[in-house]
């Protein structure tokens, strides 16, 4: 009888664990897309929709290369990596508006071919295209909203 309570009492406490851990990411990716909007509405950048990476388990190998996130210039789509690689906790806002910063200065400053050595490339990362990533974060940072998030704690 005792171990029948405590059978019911550990499953009741697991399943109250794992509801309250899922509406705790449900309100982590909807802040995040609140501020992703935010983000819209600083840099004046409009009809754009976030997703968030769904990556099933941990990055095996941080030192290999793994994305943070990336742009649909078709369908203007931003998924961002809202989680940290190795253990999947979440990760810090500033972070994620560095992030966010990175790829909608993609939008503001196309890639674009240039012919170098007698071939033809593809520059998708040019200098030109930092400056805008740093003006992006600073705008973020003068920004009454979004500057809370890089204050010093």
């Amino acid at each position: 009888m005792v171990i029948e309570h405590w059978v019911l009492f550990v499953s009741c406490f697991l399943f109250l664990v794992t509801c309250c851990l899922h509406i705790y990411l449900i309100e982590h990716n909807q802040e995040m897309e609140l501020i992703f909007n935010r983000a819209c509405e600083v840099l004046k950048l409009r009809d754009f929709s976030f997703r968030t990476m769904q990556r099933g388990e941990p990055v095996k190998d941080l030192k290999r290369r793994f994305v943070l996130g990336h742009t649909s210039f078709k369908t203007k789509t931003v998924t961002v990596d809202i989680y940290t690689a190795k253990k999947r906790q979440s990760k810090k806002i500033s972070a994620i508006l560095a992030v966010i910063a990175h790829e909608l200065a993609h939008h503001q400053k196309p890639p674009y071919r240039q012919r170098w050595r007698g071939r033809i490339i593809n520059r998708i990362h040019f200098p030109q295209f930092y400056r805008q990533v740093n003006r992006n974060v600073a705008k973020f940072k003068k920004d009454k909203v979004l500057g809370e998030y890089y204050s010093s704690k």
